[in-house]
């Protein structure tokens, strides 16, 4: 993968992710067919939370991040249809 400042910015934070989340949170880097990591792209698991009717439920969230990230954010994107006040496309409003 090429460098850049995203890339660097993405890399610590990966590493703090790791000592540092929370609790029943994943995030992984898109794994690549060769074996290397896209770290431009990342897919989380968010818990549903406690005391609520997403209790008990985990939802996949996609960051696509661009070269101008920490400029600019990066676009979050829920599975088609898994919530109805969501774009068509999945992306979150």
């Amino acid at each position: 993968m090429f460098g850049g400042i995203a890339r660097g910015r993405l890399t610590e934070e990966r590493k703090a992710w790791r000592k540092i989340h929370p609790h029943g949170s994943v995030a992984r880097p898109e794994s690549l067919p060769d074996g290397t990591v896209n770290l431009m792209v990342w897919h989380y698991t968010i818990p549903g939370k406690a005391g609520t009717d997403w209790e008990g439920g985990f939802y996949p969230l996609t960051l696509n991040f661009i070269e101008d990230y920490p400029s600019k954010p990066p676009k979050g994107k829920l599975p088609q249809g898994f919530f109805s006040v969501l774009y068509s496309e999945g992306g979150v409003p």
